[in-house]
């Protein structure tokens, strides 16, 4: 029968400093300092889970009772204190999990021990980890002793949460903060038990247990014992993304491609196939956004070294980043933002998340051949018409017209106000009635219906937008009703005064441009409908309701101060 197995957190963990995995900066102070003999009497290690506190604080306090240390600061192995350290009873190093030894006895019974010299050795050591359990009582019956603790007495505190300590113990400790691990230091370190465990483990298998870890070195090793559990002695990438139920890059990419493309079905059933297999939405979208921001890190290849993943998933970024579109990533990375912002309050998130899909593709594979462009011309956005029940005014020629999202911008610069933004272009000489009707129809297309739920959303997000630049009552107007898809190429909307018409006409170049890019109808029209507001009757408050009867009858006037009624 083979020996009793041993989780490779334990049986790999580091008994040098040199053996630390990324906390060069804690270890190289803590050598120095012993070097030196500028050992402080209380440490506090803090930091993350998994990272390396618990092991910084054993190989520290057997290195300082080493009673034969190396040059290079490594023990013997040979002397009392080592021999008993290995075996487990150690006499001058103690160990106090606060999580289930936090009231003031055990504090005491600590205290009571710190008053006892060590027999063996020079220096007596205590482990408190978990520190930030303790209790306030406990705290305070620790102060004194940790202040002032005799000439062998070292304490080293260690927690994964920092700010539970109070101030007077941080004042009395030499803090070190622990960083999370790298995925390249988690990478390196798994690669090299793999290999003195005789296992094959694909590179990218790895990386993908690396970045599930999220910075915990324990964490990785506890996945990689299970993967290894699942695999054998081969671990594979496509093992290690079934069992640990990851979305993996290959969706990623194929979902790019089809934004791309424009492949709305594509991008659909894509995303159809990842919430069959189990994944959440949300986690969908973040995964989309981390690889969006990918793909704009590699459009130089130069920043391709900020990736954390491996050789050959760097090389597909680089590549795919060739073939897209900056404005697409750009585009893709706010939308992407803005729904993970709106999913969870959101009644539908499936629905959230694929218009959000629909409206990628549709930006970016039919906005530009909706416009004719002449031959050996750059391609640019036609001027979005003014707000009107009559066909688009024809665009200006591409040289001279600038897209929608400048126009505005460029007229404000002028000082042009948004009522003569919104004002309909004057028609060139020699263009008729004949002429204009012939260009919207080259414009407008075949017309369509413009669905309801992709209108609303689309509506919404304008509003949304005004209402972050300050603009309140507009935003109030936008949303007091909802627009209706009327009928092919026709949104309606219903307001009731003079004020909300108003509102519309100094917003109406803008509004009628940004639905007509983001719904991909060139030629929608918005008809504006007042509706005739019947009830006419005055709106009174309680205090105006008194001030009316105390005219008819003065004593509710002596009434009321009497009684000190608050009418508000």
């Amino acid at each position: 029968m083979s020996d009793r197995f041993i989780v490779s957190a334990r049986k790999y963990r580091p008994v040098t400093f040199d053996s630390v995995v990324g906390q060069e900066a804690v270890t190289t102070t803590l050598i120095n300092a012993i070097r030196t003999g500028h050992l402080a009497h209380a440490f506090l290690f803090t930091g993350p889970r998994g990272v390396g506190k618990t092991t910084c604080a054993r190989i520290l306090a057997r290195t300082i009772n080493c009673e034969n240390l190396r040059e290079d600061l490594g023990t013997c192995g040979e002397c009392g204190p080592c021999r008993t350290f290995e075996e487990g009873h150690s006499l001058n190093i103690y160990e106090l999990d606060a999580a289930s030894n936090n009231s003031v006895e055990d504090i005491r019974n600590l205290i009571l021990q710190v008053s006892i010299a060590p027999q063996v050795g020079t220096k007596k050591v205590y482990i408190i980890d978990e520190v930030h359990m303790l209790s306030q009582q406990a705290f305070n019956a620790f102060l004194k002793t940790l202040e002032e603790p005799p000439a062998y007495a070292i304490f080293i505190l260690a927690t994964t949460e920092k700010h539970k300590i109070l101030p007077t113990i941080l004042s009395r400790c030499q803090v070190f903060d622990f960083r999370r691990i790298t995925v390249g230091g988690i990478v390196r370190h798994l690669a090299g038990i793999a290999e003195q465990e005789g296992i094959e483990a694909e590179p990218q298998a790895l990386h993908v247990i690396a970045q599930k870890a999220d910075g915990g070195l324990r964490d990785a090793l506890s996945i990689f014992d299970q993967l290894v559990s699942f695999a054998g002695r081969r671990l594979t990438y496509n093992d290690v993304v079934a069992h640990l139920n990851v979305l993996d890059h290959e969706h990623y990419f194929r979902i790019t491609d089809a934004l791309a493309a424009g492949d709305v079905p594509g991008v659909l059933l894509e995303f159809d196939g990842i919430l069959r297999n189990g994944f959440d939405g949300n986690t969908f979208v973040t995964g989309l956004g981390r690889h969006l921001r990918d793909l704009l890190v590699c459009q130089d290849p130069r920043s391709a070294v900020l990736l954390e993943v491996s050789e050959e998933i760097t090389a597909r970024y680089v590549e795919q980043a060739a073939r897209v579109d900056r404005r697409l990533i750009l585009a893709g990375l706010e939308q992407v933002g803005r729904c993970d912002q709106q999913y969870k309050s959101s009644k539908d998130p499936r629905l959230l998340v694929e218009l959000t899909l629909i409206q990628l593709c549709r930006s970016t594979a039919q906005a530009d051949a909706a416009v004719p462009v002449p031959a050996g011309a750059e391609k640019k956005k036609p001027e979005p018409a003014a707000l009107s029940a009559t066909p688009a005014t024809p665009p200006a020629p591409p040289q001279a017209a600038p897209g929608p999202a400048q126009a505005p911008a460029r007229r404000l610069a002028r000082g042009v106000s948004l009522r003569e933004m919104a004002a309909p272009p004057e028609p060139k000489a020699g263009t008729g009635p004949g002429g204009e009707k012939a260009a919207s129809s080259q414009t407008k297309g075949p017309p369509k219906q413009v669905p309801q739920g992709l209108l609303q959303k689309v509506w919404q997000d304008f509003a949304l937008a005004r209402k972050q630049e300050g603009m309140n009552s507009l935003h109030a107007t936008l949303t007091a009703h909802e627009p209706v898809s009327a009928g092919p190429d026709l949104v309606t909307f219903v307001i009731q005064n003079d004020v909300q018409d108003r509102y519309f006409r100094e917003v109406g170049q803008e509004l009628m441009a940004y639905l007509r890019t983001e719904l991909d109808t060139p030629g929608l029209e918005l008809k504006v409908v007042k509706e005739d507001v019947t009830d006419l009757r005055p709106r009174y408050t309680p205090m105006d309701r008194f001030r009316i009867l105390a005219e008819k009858n003065p004593a509710l006037l002596k009434l009321k101060d009497e009684l000190d009624l608050d009418l508000g």
